[in-house]
């Protein structure tokens, strides 16, 4: 059986650690009596309902190494100019972790974890005046959370001997630290100056909007966080998946994203709901705080009726109902990176064009075809300078790096640029390529001036209705999933192939799902693009470049 998901986030602690030690980042170290500390406060705590009323906290080893991560990691404090803040003659150390996403099914201790980490930053906060925030849809909802508090505080002899409780507001004396519930029916919102805004069971905000509001009032804190902890939910739309998606990027390498802690507890794609040996995946505390009795009965229960078996998934088992699977799994795109292919050994050369609306994404993919099947793919992107910023925040993707990178070309402006797109089809025209394969929706200005200005006239459309795109996107999966199309790593295409999932229809006819405004897959399209004409070149033996070599732009 392979290990559990969440263990990912233990393994990119371990390579955090390696590049401290190697110099690679000198401006983060991990602090681990500073993680220890937050261990520490929680199990002073006692459980206040349940079996265990009255006893100690005893955690886990894997809720103890993800709190020590979670908060031992830090961060340089750096100025305006990028140079480090000295207070005394040293160095600044802050928090490297300002969001912190945990995603855990129900009895797994989720409760404790949110209620002892409020009251563990209360005491442990250096910032004197720190506000405190357990918020969520309903503010009913939210003094789930802070009762959690209230209880345990009152339990603890030291902690209680220095706090009061007044209106629905808890005072910890020592560290001058408020903590209070907030929902989005709460009346009033002013005021609020949050050092710590702990968000309980966010699958259930359909938008930002309360969240956004606290992440406001944290501008003048040193040490911001965003703490979620959450199970699935029925609403993929919601906030609570689109922090989930994020996080598995981050943990799977996709994109980089070095303050967002991320863990996250679930079962492999294809793993069996009713295999025993697949729950301790999604469930950490299984046989402790969760037994396996419990499990057996919701399992039965869910065999016999629909709505049991969703409610089974997705509470216990934290699995998104109505969720798209990838199309093409990450592990099979990373296994297809090559960095030295023989290009001049290709039997032909097609490049494919996917255009966006005026404001967002244009790819273009050069594919190499090679005998046997095989071919190599690289990819260039294009988007409005003016833009980059805002989109940057809508899909958590670090564009600007990209750009840095030269995988991306920032147009001048606020709309596409499409002189510059062309400028560089008709490079590889002149280059050589045998067909430039572009979707025809918005294309038809940039066709015309190509055909006008090259005197090339192979331009060929592909439509992308299901009888066209379905092969060449089955043939794109099976490709990769074979290993017989290669990439050069692109981290923009290897963050687009992650969001790429599929419609079908009735015949069971696939095309890639372009209805998802912050799932892109341009580039994705732009291969799928030059799949569909590949087919055509197979038969070629002869390589084009052995009668006039390759040429280089």
């Amino acid at each position: 059986m392979s290990k559990p998901y969440y263990e990912k986030t233990f393994d990119r602690h371990k390579k955090d650690l390696e590049d401290v030690a190697s110099g690679k980042r000198n401006d983060w170290r991990f602090n681990k009596e500073l993680g220890t500390k937050y261990v520490v406060v929680i199990q002073e705590l006692k459980h206040f309902e349940g079996e265990w009323a009255g006893e100690n906290i005893v955690l886990e080893s894997w809720q103890k190494k993800g709190l020590a991560i979670c908060f031992g990691w830090q961060k340089k404090r750096l100025d305006k100019d990028g140079n480090p803040l000295l207070k005394n003659g040293e160095i600044q150390w802050v928090r490297r972790f300002n969001t912190a996403f945990w995603f855990i099914p129900r009895k797994n201790g989720k409760s404790i974890l949110a209620s002892g980490v409020i009251i563990a930053e209360a005491v442990l906060t250096v910032e004197k005046g720190n506000q405190i925030v357990s918020f969520a849809t309903k503010k009913d909802q939210a003094k789930i959370v802070w009762n959690g508090c209230s209880k345990m505080i009152k339990s603890n002899k030291g902690i209680a001997a220095n706090s009061n409780e007044a209106y629905s507001v808890l005072n910890i004396f020592p560290t001058d630290t408020t903590i209070k519930p907030l929902g989005r029916d709460s009346k009033t919102e002013d005021g609020l100056n949050v050092g710590l805004g702990v968000g309980d069971e966010i699958h259930a905000h359909p938008d930002r909007g309360l969240i956004e509001v606290i992440e406001s009032s944290q501008g003048a804190r040193v040490e911001p966080l965003m703490f979620y902890v959450t199970t699935a939910g029925f609403d993929t739309a919601s906030v609570g998946y689109q922090e989930y998606e994020h996080a598995k990027k981050v943990l799977d390498g996709v994109i980089e994203d070095d303050g967002y802690f991320a863990f996250v507890c679930e079962m492999d794609e294809g793993d069996d709901p009713f295999d025993e040996a697949s729950w301790l995946k999604a469930n950490p505390n299984l046989g402790i705080s969760k037994s396996y009795d419990y499990m057996r009965k919701q399992a039965n229960q869910a065999k016999l009726r629909s709505e049991s078996l969703n409610n089974f998934l997705v509470k216990d088992l934290n699995k998104w109902v109505n969720a798209s699977e990838n199309f093409i799994k990450f592990e099979d795109w990373e296994n297809c990176k090559a960095d030295e292919i023989d290009l001049s050994q290709a039997t032909g050369v097609l490049l494919g064009v996917d255009l966006s609306r005026t404001d967002d994404f244009t790819a273009l993919a050069k594919t190499y075809l090679f005998p046997n099947n095989r071919c190599h793919t690289t990819q260039h992107y294009y988007i409005p300078k003016d833009t980059v910023q805002e989109r940057e925040r809508e899909l958590r993707a670090p564009l600007a790096k990209w750009i840095l990178q030269g995988y991306i070309t920032a147009t001048p402006g606020s709309v596409i640029d499409l002189d510059y797109i062309e400028q560089d089809i008709l490079k590889e025209i002149s280059s050589g390529v045998e067909e430039v394969c572009y979707d025809p929706y918005r294309a038809a200005t940039l066709i015309s001036n190509i055909e006008k200005n090259s005197e090339f006239e192979d331009c060929v459309q592909i439509r992308q209705g299901y009888l066209t795109i379905s092969e060449p996107t089955f043939n794109f999966k099976d490709y990769i999933k074979k290993g017989s199309l290669t990439h050069d790593g692109n981290p923009v295409t290897k963050w687009m192939v992650s969001n790429m999932s599929v419609l079908s229809d009735a015949t069971g006819n696939v095309k890639p799902d372009k209805s998802k405004p912050n799932r892109k897959i341009d580039g994705c399209a732009a291969i799928i693009n030059t799949l569909a004409r590949a087919i055509a070149y197979e038969p070629k033996v002869k390589s084009v470049y052995e009668e006039r070599g390759l040429r280089q732009v």
